[in-house]
């Protein structure tokens, strides 16, 4: 018998090693490792991107002109990808450098360019009130006990309000005054469909709650 409990506990022990060893290693990563492996990668890649137009522009050139894009975007973009590795869990701490280092990037387009134009003008300011709308939204999100038709509904109202936010950017910009009129069509068709899926969430969770209690 004790014989027989051997035999079994090999059988398995084999198993799970052969399971083991169909595993690719990127599969037998954690998550925290996997994203510092797309981070590497990233960087590699970006860098390599990085001196090849520098190279290539400078021989053709001798001095820096058009690869001066590619180094910005370049290194804007691997800015954001090691923020998203390392500040995963600091949403607001990601945001704000996210959306720091985006600004500067309009910013330096708009210096390239030889005049400060759209990209402070109204890159800028559409820029912002995308990320607190996005910030808003993912803060609900992460707040939310249960997750359902819920989230659809903010979803749908942040769609709504960035819509205004964005009429209402331009208008300033092009007829110097706050001014929306499509916004609203779009917030008022949205409106009634997050709110009739947040009624609907919440009767679903009472009705949950009342089975909870009566331990149904």
């Amino acid at each position: 018998m004790h014989e027989n409990t051997d035999h079994l506990e090999y059988i398995e022990v084999r198993k799970r090693e052969q399971e083991e060893n169909l595993l690719t290693d990127y599969q037998k990563l954690t998550r925290n490792q996997k994203r510092k492996l797309f981070w590497q990668i990233s960087g590699i890649i970006l860098l390599s991107g990085i001196l090849i137009t520098l190279i290539l522009d400078f021989l053709e050139n001798q001095t820096i002109t058009w690869s001066r894009y590619t180094i910005v975007i370049c290194t804007v973009l691997f800015l954001n990808t090691t923020m998203i590795t390392f500040w995963y869990k600091k949403i607001a701490l990601l945001f704000m450098g996210s959306f720091i280092s985006t600004s500067a990037l309009l910013l330096l387009l708009d210096i390239f360019q030889g005049s400060i134009g759209w990209g402070v003008k109204l890159g800028v300011p559409l820029l912002f009130a995308a990320y607190v709308v996005v910030f808003i939204l993912i803060s609900l999100i992460k707040a939310a006990r249960q997750r359902g038709l819920n989230i659809i509904a903010y979803c749908l109202i942040a769609s709504g309000l960035l819509s205004i936010c964005t009429e209402g950017i331009i208008s300033l910009q092009t007829i110097n005054r706050f001014h929306i009129d499509w916004s609203i069509i779009v917030m008022g068709s949205v409106l009634p469909v997050a709110l009739l899926l947040l009624f609907i969430h919440h009767r679903l969770k009472k009705i949950t709650d009342l089975k909870r209690f009566f331990h149904i």
